[in-house]
């Protein structure tokens, strides 16, 4: 289950910088828990959906010390439902998303998903630094 939805992301936690330089765009740094993250959006525009649900924007690749530690990817608040029945492919979902929450979809050793519904929806990829 954890290995076939780590495919799906196009990016993977813990890759260099090099792999994408080419293709991103330097925004605004961020620190979250006292860590400053290097954000980039991605430009090279060879994907458009996860899941087969649309992004909204490109996806935001944030690196600490060069090394890809969270994906941000950006979703219309209509696709919800959707996004919702794509996850459950991989994820036993109980929790009903609501707008205006954030939900930990789920842990892995190797990775956690977050998911932020406001204006849109932000599903976060990330692994804690330190996690193993």
């Amino acid at each position: 289950m954890c290995n076939s939805l780590l495919k799906e992301f196009r990016f993977s936690i813990g890759e260099q910088y090099e792999l994408n330089e080419f293709n991103l765009k330097a925004l605004e740094s961020t620190f979250i828990n006292g860590l400053e993250y290097e954000n980039y959006e991605y430009l090279k525009g060879d994907f458009k959906t996860l899941f087969g649900v649309p992004f909204c924007s490109n996806p935001i690749l944030q690196y600490n010390g060069d090394i890809l530690s969270r994906i941000v990817y950006s979703f219309d608040i209509k696709d919800l439902g959707k996004l919702q029945e794509k996850l459950s492919d991989y994820l036993l979902i109980t929790d009903k998303f609501d707008l205006g929450q954030t939900f930990t979809v789920f842990s892995f050793p190797e990775f956690s998903l977050m998911l932020d519904i406001e204006k849109d929806i932000k599903l976060r990829v990330f692994k804690i630094l330190g996690q193993t």
